[in-house]
């Protein structure tokens, strides 16, 4: 099902058909540097059948493939996940593309369209990003989404940077 779509992107709904060409990224240790390692085919799969499809199943929404229109191809996943930081539910804009796509814009296209989504049609009135302190390009690429940092915190054993954006701060998307 698709959800969204840009110039250059389609998101639509990750299914089972996605294990493979996710499971390529998810094993890139250069693309899971920040996210605690790699998976495994295995894993990748379970991950989707046990998180996101979880996710569409009880609220209707989640991460997304994310689809470069130019080459009909999966190049990563990016969407709305819920987050437990600090004993607090929050939404997350998570986003994260195969390397060979970094340094194009579409990852901020992609969480532009995500941010969109979250405040428009799930009309939250407050989205963030986790972050490793590390991880300068996606620091960027949420401050470019409108996102701004508000604290450190600890989840999945080790820091990470909140940030966030409330609903009546949406700025135009920069595309």
């Amino acid at each position: 099902m698709i959800v969204a779509e840009t110039p250059r992107l389609i998101l639509r709904h990750l299914n089972l058909d996605d294990v493979e060409d996710l499971a390529a990224i998810y094993t890139d240790p250069v693309v899971m540097r920040f996210f605690g390692g790699t998976y495994t085919y295995e894993s990748t799969k379970q991950w989707l059948e046990e998180r996101v499809f979880k996710c569409y199943e009880q609220r209707g929404w989640g991460l997304w493939a994310t689809i470069y229109k130019m080459e009909n191809k999966l190049i990563g996943r990016c969407g709305l996940i819920p987050q437990l930081v600090d004993g607090q539910e929050e939404v997350e804009i998570g986003y994260l593309l195969a390397k060979d796509y970094w340094g194009r814009g579409l990852a901020t296209e992609a969480a532009c369209v995500s941010r969109d989504y979250g405040f428009e049609k799930l009309e939250a009135n407050r989205l963030i990003s986790l972050i490793d302190p590390d991880n300068i390009a996606s620091q960027q690429v949420a401050k470019k989404v409108g996102l701004s940092y508000e604290k450190d915190t600890y989840m999945w054993n080790k820091t990470v940077r909140v940030y966030a954006m409330s609903a009546e701060k949406v700025i135009a998307p920069d595309r």
